[in-house]
């Protein structure tokens, strides 16, 4: 623990009994008659002797700073004492990941619970963890009608093959003809880092890209292979948006444009000719700077920015401050920020995880490899591609549907966030909420679900957010109950993003938790078959989550949520495997094909009346470690992001089965399965319609309508429940194939 030092008091300067000035020593009191001698120092107003200020001498840099403190027996500065308050805070990635592994392993239980039948049964259940008589009889009866009609082997359904899946895992469709929507004209800016790192030497080739650059070198300087790189993503990504036009800059401490609006021709030969070199510190607001000009220029063509960096930047929290003003909350709002990061060190790219995160863009990271960093860049084309952050569709609104939207809109009030610095595990006096909550977590043991409770003991969260989701803001977070100090780690709260009571209600959070309770029984399950039938496959591992209900708020923190999520924090580069209405991620992602059987896992083994989707993670060597899911019921019993059979049918459509799906034999899906999900998601949005007593080409009962609908509420529905009558005025309609939330504690369910 740190120390303070006695306090200076202002030099005060007092004629003496002779007449003469004298200035005292703001320490010791000593003093001196007028001119001081030059071994005495005034700083800020204040005298001191020379031994009072030779005290003041940082042992670490050497600076003298009379506002430090003593730690350990030496004088420290403010700023060294800063720099070791943060590291002895800042989290190792890997004693993270082991922790949530080895919680993981000791607290998962292996229960099952069988019918009649000897095969799982597993639905939603009530608080209590009892399934009411009538609707379990209603649930069986549709699960029986469902199973029956697709054993029953229609004429015109004898020759069932797998589902239909869309070329490129659905993207061919979003995508569009080249004259479709989504290929509208774009602007997309590169913004390169060309900082004095970026002269170093270290960026491996491979024999395949040897010959797609017509080169023969091994290793290249880190610009030399960025600037390759994207000149081969221009030629790439117009083949499939031709439309598509480019700018390009350079920064370090200044920004430079080398190309602006340009065909890929063009760009290609800009970046042929480009001659500068890597030198001085990387600035992000220099290239944010940048960008909003050329954004300005052509207001007219939606832009995209993809930021390439080797690391930290020298400014990141003025980016910070720049990028909400201007992109999250400015005229720019809705221009998605892309990143790549140049290297293998995950931990020196949060601040661009962040600005990616919240705009809604991707991240990923490269490796010192020509290869990784192709790769990068076409993940990020990928994303481009098959998503647009601009586009509402070809379909021009109604006035009917602007006056619903408008009217949903005005039902939704923000709740005010202004974004802190990523991975401030500090937990001080200063921008830290400090309360008293109770804490919830359930278990399922395939039947029903386990309340467990804790007493309200004293949490802490800090005051700013620094990351959002499509509905919730994520906090850094202390339970000491939980994480111990000793562990050198914190958690995370997850709040929703809105004022609106459904939201923020219990029942809404406990749909969170509860989800990852039945991930959790899952996947234990799924582990012991997978390690049994298929050789060093990776383990999954999902997050516990509680739910945390506040106690005592003062008044001035009445805008504070009564009940959140809780959770370990999870550091790393997130990966987004699939969402709850049929996105599937690029099948080169890490453990891909493993994370995407679990989801058909999960249907199989509570007979076809659950699945577990929306997965997104860490993806470790001989782990994944996944967050946020989202189960789907046919009765829609796990919150607004249970899509009902329609999220079912969407899923499984999507679904290829692969090595591990056919190792633990698992039935492939069926033509005839998902016409009769289809068939019940109709019904039950009819009855839901007819009950609101409208049906509107932008409801929001039509989930499945990518065009309309707005972005914040991307991955709602209706529920079956008279709890949420309400929820038709508040959500949204539209959700989207690629959740808003791609990176760490910010995937909605």
């Amino acid at each position: 623990p740190y120390e303070l030092g006695p306090q200076s008091q202002v030099t005060e300067i007092q004629p003496d009994s002779m007449g003469k000035v004298v200035m005292n020593c703001g320490l010791c009191g000593a003093s001196r008659k007028c001119p001081v001698p030059a071994s005495w120092t005034v700083h800020y107003g204040v005298a001191y002797c020379g031994g009072c200020w030779a005290s003041f001498r940082c042992g670490i840099c050497e600076h003298h700073d009379p506002k430090g403190a003593h730690f350990k027996g030496s004088w420290n500065c403010r700023q060294c004492r800063h720099k070791k308050l943060v590291k002895s805070t800042a989290v190792s990635h890997e004693s993270c990941h082991q922790l949530i592994i080895e919680e993981a392993e000791d607290s998962t239980r292996r229960l099952s619970i069988e019918d009649g039948n000897g095969e799982l049964f597993a639905t939603g259940y009530s608080d209590d963890g009892e399934l009411p008589l009538e609707q379990a009889s209603a649930l069986v009866q549709q699960k029986d009608e469902i199973v029956a009609a697709e054993e029953s082997g229609d004429e015109d359904e004898c020759d069932d093959q797998l589902g239909p899946l869309p070329d490129a895992s659905a993207k061919a469709v979003a995508a569009g003809t080249p004259d479709g929507p989504q290929c509208k004209k774009r602007h997309i800016v590169l913004l390169l880092d060309a900082s004095g790192s970026m002269r170093s030497k270290d960026v491996e080739v491979d024999k395949e890209t040897q010959r797609t650059w017509n080169s023969s070198e091994i290793i290249i300087p880190r610009l030399d292979a960025a600037v390759l790189c994207a000149a081969e993503f221009a030629a790439t990504h117009a083949r499939s948006c031709p439309r598509d036009v480019f700018s390009v800059v350079t920064f370090n401490e200044e920004a430079h444009v080398l190309a602006e609006l340009v065909s890929t021709p063009d760009l290609v030969e800009a970046l042929e000719g480009f001659a500068a070199r890597a030198a001085h510190g990387t600035h992000f607001l220099r290239a944010l700077t940048a960008a909003t000009a050329l954004i300005e220029r052509h207001p007219d063509i939606p832009c995209e920015l993809l930021l390439l960096s080797d690391g930290q930047p020298a400014d990141t929290a003025q980016a910070l401050e720049f990028f909400q003003c201007n992109f999250l909350a400015g005229e720019h709002q809705g221009v998605r920020l892309h990143g790549i990061g140049f290297g293998s060190m995950v931990e020196s790219f949060a601040p661009l995880q962040q600005l990616a995160c919240l705009s809604n863009g991707s991240f990923c990271i490269s490796g010192f490899n020509a290869k990784g960093l192709c790769q990068a860049f076409s993940s990020v084309s990928s994303t481009i591609t098959t998503t647009s952050s601009h586009s509402r569709g070809s379909r021009p609104e109604e006035p009917e549907e602007k006056e619903e939207r408008a009217k949903n809109a005005s039902l939704r009030a923000l709740r005010p966030a202004k974004f802190e610095l990523p991975e401030q595990g500090v937990f001080g006096k200063h921008h830290v909420l400090h309360f008293k909550a109770k804490r919830f977590r359930f278990r399922f043991d395939g039947t029903r679900f386990h309340e467990e409770l804790w007493a309200a003991a004293p949490v802490s969260r800090r005051l700013r957010p620094y990351m959002r989701g499509g509905m919730r803001l994520v906090y850094s977070f202390r339970d000491e109950q939980v994480v111990k100090g000793e562990e050198g780690s914190w958690m995370v709260a997850k709040c929703s993003r809105y004022l609106n009571e459904l939201p923020n209600s219990r029942m809404i959070v406990d749909s969170h938790a509860k989800s990852t309770a039945v991930a959790r029984h899952f996947a234990a399950r799924f582990n012991g078959q997978v390690q049994s039938t298929v050789l060093k496959a990776p383990k999954l591992f999902f997050v516990p989550c509680f739910v945390y209900e506040v106690e005592g708020l003062d008044s001035d923190q009445s805008t504070e949520p009564r009940f959140f999520a809780g959770e370990r924090y999870l550091p790393g580069v997130f990966l987004k495997y699939n969402s709850n209405n049929g996105y599937i991620a690029e099948q080169q992602l890490k453990h891909h094909e493993i994370v995407q059987s679990f989801l058909h896992f999960s249907l199989e083994a509570s007979n076809g009346q659950l699945l577990v989707a929306d997965l997104q993670g860490v993806a470790r060597d001989t782990e994944v470690l996944l967050t946020d899911p989202q189960v789907l019921s046919l009765d829609r019993e796990f919150g607004l992001g249970d899509l009902g059979a329609q999220g079912l049918r969407a899923c499984l459509a999507a679904h290829r089965c692969g090595p591990t799906c056919r190792a633990l034999g698992l039935r492939p899906v069926s033509a005839s399965l998902l016409r009769k999900l289809a068939a019940v998601a109709g019904e039950k949005t009819l009855k839901q319609t007819v009950g609101l007593g409208r049906s509107s080409s932008c409801s929001w009962l039509q989930v499945d309508e990518p065009s309309s609908g707005l972005q914040d509420w991307d991955r709602l529905s209706e529920h079956q429940g008279s709890e949420f009558s309400d929820a038709a005025e508040l959500v949204g309609s539209r959700c989207s194939e690629v959740s808003a939330s791609s990176w760490v504690h910010v995937a909605e369910s």
